[in-house]
């Protein structure tokens, strides 16, 4: 494939078409070895999330920047196998393919970020190195404590499984946003409910799926390429937990805690994420 930026489409194995944004390596990098920088969005995000990325990291080298399905206007059918370490994967591995990457630069924010753990799992001679940005591994909570997270607590759970799509909606938006969809007035949250009900077959398979990922102790020590790691220091409580597991059982790896972000760190804090990013990959 040419290296020029653009959308580009690729198909899955199911048949589905997959969309995914190349950013072209800029000049401040020509002539050097640079490996492609692949970039997961986490639900609902979409692309755009990493735009104040681009710039630093094409640097680096080319980003490919994929779409999750349902996101950016690409397809929203799932495949019949859909999990963050089985159809999400695969849709990856496809990307990659048909780009003819061989070797890469991995990272992933949220539940893009559960997908970039399940990528380097699965293909860990492929990753040069991984950034985590508050990544979505729920089932690293203690024993008990995975209904205690808002955003996949048993109010989303009983809603989806009982088909109440708006419930299901009202409570995601409502854990995703935290105290700003309290001050929204009836007619505004109505509006926002609105926007995302296209995507609610997504959303409540994505958050099944999140709740099945299974990930231990084992997989943190088990996780081969070099990797970095970054929580804002006023993200979600449940953040915090999960950051401290990283701590407990891969004290080797950099864990950034940064003030004054929530749980969008490259977005609230892009000039120390980026710096800290372009510094990790060219290390």
């Amino acid at each position: 494939m040419g290296d020029a930026s653009g959308v580009r489409t690729v198909t899955a194995d199911d048949g589905i078409e997959l969309h995914y944004e190349i950013v072209a390596q800029n000049a401040t990098s020509a002539g050097r070895r640079a490996l492609p920088v692949v970039l997961l969005h986490g639900a609902l995000a979409g692309r755009r999330t990493f735009s104040r990325q681009h710039q630093a990291l094409a640097s680096l080298g080319r980003l490919i920047i994929p779409s999750a399905r349902g996101h950016d206007g690409s397809d929203p059918t799932l495949s019949g196998d859909y999990g963050i370490d089985t159809s999400e994967v695969r849709d990856i591995a496809a990307i990659l393919a048909a780009e003819g990457v061989e070797r890469l630069h991995l990272i992933g924010h949220s539940s893009g970020g559960a997908i970039a753990f399940a990528f380097a799992r699965a293909f860990p001679d492929l990753i040069e190195r991984l950034v985590l940005i508050e990544p979505a591994l729920f089932t690293l909570m203690p024993e008990g404590a995975l209904d205690s997270i808002p955003h996949v607590g048993p109010e989303i759970m009983q809603a989806a499984e009982t088909g109440d799509t708006k419930a299901m909606l009202r409570a995601f938006l409502e854990a995703a946003m935290g105290p700003a969809w309290l001050e929204f007035d009836d007619d505004t949250q109505s509006q926002q409910i609105a926007k995302i009900a296209k995507m609610a077959p997504f959303i409540a398979a994505h958050l099944r799926a999140l709740r099945r990922f299974a990930v231990g102790p084992a997989d943190l020590k088990a996780l081969g390429p070099p990797t970095l790691l970054f929580y804002g220091e006023d993200s979600f409580d449940f953040e915090t937990k999960i950051a401290a597991q990283w701590l407990t059982h891969r004290p080797d790896l950099e864990l950034i805690l940064v003030e004054g972000a929530g749980h969008n760190v490259h977005r609230e804090r892009s000039d120390l994420v980026n710096a800290a990013i372009c510094g990790f990959l060219d290390g």
